[in-house]
């Protein structure tokens, strides 16, 4: 499945994400604020009880959503308070609507099942989903809501963040081909927070990788622990408009691999994702290419860790017309303290010394922070979540504050309600 929440992928991330816990339904409440007896989001068990669940179960169909509100404050001094190296957190000091998430699906699975499954009969599938907030305004692709370009003064934008039809087909162990707009299954972290551990986000993801591709992606299984991808796009955030006007196409291709090591030990998630093409305006001769490395494992019951690794290099692309490399690594923690808490952390480095991601200079981050569900028994308070963290930056070159400071201390905290 071509996003972000692939087969191997969702392993490594399925201990960030969060979930409702089953509880018996109480028919003296209103319908959402019955507790849930089958583990659904609150939006599809309140559908449940209207009686249109079971339809909709039938042809496997869903509804989800989210709601996110973040804060960051900086003890610096930012000019026109915008928090440098940031990606959605970029006001200081200023509560932030990011994201009001409305998604609606048939997720297809490699599987028999009799619903949707894909191992022994063809069917279709499809995912479209909005997006509301702050955060729209930096995933925007070329050709899909243009005109906000040319109107800074909204803070709230919408996006269509996916807009995709799945075809399964019944070779071999199912193949799986995706024609629309869908978020990259290139790096660890995701535009959907409920999927991420901390508030902020890594330089990876904001300065190395795309956001979104809209082309024709086909994947293919070869076991239960190996799967194939490859298509064709029309590059970094383009949609209806051309490879930025260069007529070209991008390639995508990712490899999946999940190993278990003998005596029982922790199955390993490898994750191998490669681009290429032109991205340059016009320029149709200068290619990009980026190489994104995933691994992920749960060393102890309540320990998970994961690394990310990119390395991409692009002809013409530093600002004084040579050629130009970006790369990084980033490591990440989660321990699981309690189902009410869990300790996150995030170290990384990043080189852009060839300035053709806009930052000019090494970049160092430590990010720690703590995942609260302050109801991590109730199947519907158990979808709220509040992330605490703070966050050094370091840069080799003067880089913060309008390039007068190497470094920056904040706090953050946001909330998410997912539905």
């Amino acid at each position: 499945m071509v996003r972000r929440m692939n087969m191997v992928k969702a392993a490594a991330l399925g201990a960030l994400a969060f979930g409702g816990v089953a509880k018996a339904a109480d028919a003296d409440k209103p319908v959402y604020l019955q507790e849930d007896v089958a583990g659904r989001k609150p939006l599809m068990s309140a559908i449940d009880r209207t009686g249109g669940g079971e339809m909709m179960k039938d042809i496997g169909l869903d509804i989800s959503g989210h709601i996110e509100l973040g804060y960051t404050y900086s003890f610096s001094n930012p000019p026109g308070d915008v928090l440098t190296g940031r990606v959605f957190d970029v006001q200081h000091d200023e509560l932030l609507l990011h994201q009001v998430d409305v998604a609606v699906a048939r997720t297809l699975a490699p599987t028999d099942d009799a619903v949707l499954g894909y191992k022994d009969k063809f069917n279709v599938g499809f995912k479209m989903e909005w997006i509301y907030g702050y955060d729209a305004r930096f995933i925007h692709s070329n050709g899909l809501f243009d005109h906000y370009n040319d109107d800074t003064s909204r803070n709230e934008e919408f996006d269509l963040n996916q807009a995709y039809l799945e075809f399964g087909i019944p070779v071999g162990n199912g193949l799986l081909v995706t024609v629309g707009k869908f978020v990259t299954p290139i790096g660890f972290e995701v535009i959907n927070p409920t999927q991420n551990a901390l508030y902020s986000h890594s330089y990876l993801f904001g300065f190395a990788i795309p956001f979104t591709h809209s082309g024709v992606q086909v994947k293919y299984n070869l076991s239960d622990s190996f799967y194939v991808s490859a298509g064709v796009n029309r590059g970094w955030e383009q949609s209806l408009e051309d490879n930025n006007g260069n007529d070209g196409l991008s390639y995508l291709g990712s490899v999946g691999y999940t190993w278990t090591p003998g005596s029982g030990g922790q199955p390993i998630n490898f994750i191998v994702n490669a681009i290429t093409g032109p991205e340059q305006t016009g320029r149709k001769g200068n290619w990009r290419t980026l190489v994104d490395l995933i691994a992920s494992t749960k060393v102890a019951d309540q320990l998970t860790v994961a690394l990310n690794a990119d390395y991409a290099i692009e002809d013409d692309a530093a600002p004084d017309g040579s050629q130009a490399q970006w790369y990084g690594v980033a490591a990440y923690a989660k321990y699981e303290l309690s189902p009410m808490f869990a300790l996150n952390a995030r170290a990384e480095w990043f080189n852009d010394k060839d300035g053709a991601r806009g930052l000019g200079t090494n970049v160092y981050e430590a990010t720690v922070g703590v995942s609260i569900k302050p109801f991590p028994d109730n199947a519907i308070g158990s979808n709220l979540v509040i992330r605490p963290e703070v966050r050094y930056d370091y840069a080799q070159e003067a880089t913060f504050d309008g390039g007068t400071d190497h470094d920056q201390l904040t706090v953050g905290v946001d909330a998410i309600f997912a539905f």
